[in-house]
């Protein structure tokens, strides 16, 4: 069973505001798969994630050149991966799955719903444009992440 809620955000602000919110939602090694077209938020609500981490949002850049950003935070690293240039299994000929461990965290722009994912706790949002600004969906699985 999992839990559905949506929010309009109607600026930049709320939307890293959600970010930092769902962030100490999320238990260690959780994951987000995040749903949007180009400028519709997703690298906006990251930078805000890892404020919600503790980190500093400052860091946080678009991965779509990069495809992978790793930011630290005093609950752990967080993996800020990009699939829009490398397909949803992309992810894994790079090796990923050797650096990520159980106990980081993983947001994943232009995510499908595969994996392999690190951790059974994963979380999805869709960020979709709606008048002046945009309108968060994001579902929360029941499933404990690892302690």
């Amino acid at each position: 069973m999992t839990a559905s809620s949506a929010r309009f955000l109607d600026q930049d602000l709320a939307t890293e505001a959600l970010g930092s919110e769902l962030a100490k939602l999320t238990p260690q090694g959780g994951t987000w798969l995040l749903r949007g077209e180009l400028g519709a938020g997703k690298t906006t609500w990251a930078r805000g994630f890892l404020e919600g981490l503790g980190g500093r949002a400052d860091d946080v850049a678009s991965p779509t050149y990069a495809v992978l950003h790793r930011y630290e935070s005093p609950r752990g690293k967080l993996f800020h991966l990009d699939l829009y240039r490398l397909g949803e299994q992309g992810a894994w000929t790079l090796g990923l799955e050797e650096e990520v461990t159980a106990g980081d965290f993983l947001v994943v722009e232009w995510a499908g719903h595969q994996g392999p994912w690190p951790t059974e706790w994963v979380a999805t949002l869709s960020l979709e444009p709606s008048g002046e600004g945009r309108l968060a969906t994001w579902t929360l699985p029941d499933a404990p992440g690892p302690a």
